[in-house]
């Protein structure tokens, strides 16, 4: 089925891609021009090109949060540690109404925390895997896709596919450890804990988060200028994630937080106790 050259005109399709290539090179105009030239209806739109290279949890998270307000049937090409394995298994997944093609690297499995999702592969095996090679067979199935004809791809189970699980916070004796999860463009320091969660573990009770240099916070805020400037504060983001900001500044520069991944051995720990 994997055509190294096509050309399809269809109805207007949205094509997302996420990457962790950033801006400097010409990988993101590549795969842009060649989505163009394969599918000239196609409507292109960037999720993210500047996550951290290697970490899925980030990808994930970010992913997660765009992914569902795109309109149903559009395609998501995820590029994101595109080289984990050997095995170069490439996948597909049908749910909520969207597609998406990623590497089998244990992104799915995170992305939908190990529900049962409608999961292919690839069956085609390129004849050299690289970045360019890859968005071409996306772009072949994307094609059959619209012309719904699945013969490229194939029913697997989850068992089937590299499994990860992204970082839980950790509850005992009424302290809750939590992880940086995320550190975005205005250094806002995301944690693994979301509001549902934080609230079933506090149980109405006050709260003290504690961090580098003995700093704490003690009350949720509900937007960024519940405080002065330049003052710290602790709010549930738009995801419903817990988030550390400075108002009107940089909360992962000034108190020195960093991103873990599997392939750093750098963890933010963070303490938050319930009394």
């Amino acid at each position: 089925m994997f055509l190294p050259k096509f050309y399809y005109i269809c109805p207007m399709s949205f094509v997302t891609l996420t990457s962790d290539f950033g801006l400097q090179n010409h990988l993101v105009s590549v795969m842009k021009g060649k989505v163009y030239s394969g599918i000239p209806n196609a409507r292109i739109v960037d999720i993210s090109h500047t996550l951290t290279p290697f970490n899925l949890q980030q990808a994930v998270y970010v992913f997660r949060q765009s992914y569902l307000h795109f309109p149903r049937g559009t395609f998501h090409f995820v590029f994101n540690d595109l080289f984990a394995h050997a095995d170069q298994k490439l996948l597909y997944v049908y749910e909520h109404g969207q597609h998406i093609f990623c590497a089998d690297n244990g992104f799915i499995p995170m992305l939908f925390d190990d529900k049962p999702v409608q999961l292919f592969h690839l069956m085609d095996r390129l004849p050299q895997y690289d970045v360019l090679s890859v968005c071409d067979l996306f772009i072949a199935n994307t094609i059959s896709l619209l012309q719904e004809n699945r013969t490229g791809v194939e029913n697997i189970a989850v068992n089937q596919i590299v499994l990860k699980r992204p970082t839980y916070p950790y509850y005992n004796n009424d302290m809750l450890e939590v992880q940086v999860m995320y550190i975005d463009y205005y250094g806002n320091v995301i944690l693994n804990v979301t509001q549902s969660y934080f609230e079933e573990v506090r149980q109405g009770r006050k709260f003290k988060i504690l961090f580098m240099r003995d700093e704490e916070i003690t009350q949720i805020s509900r937007h960024y200028n519940d405080v002065q400037e330049g003052d710290k504060l602790c709010l549930f983001n738009t995801a419903g994630y817990l988030e550390i900001a400075i108002y009107k500044g940089h909360a992962a520069r000034l108190f020195g937080f960093q991103e873990g991944s599997e392939r750093s051995l750098f963890y933010n720990h963070i303490k938050i106790f319930f009394e």
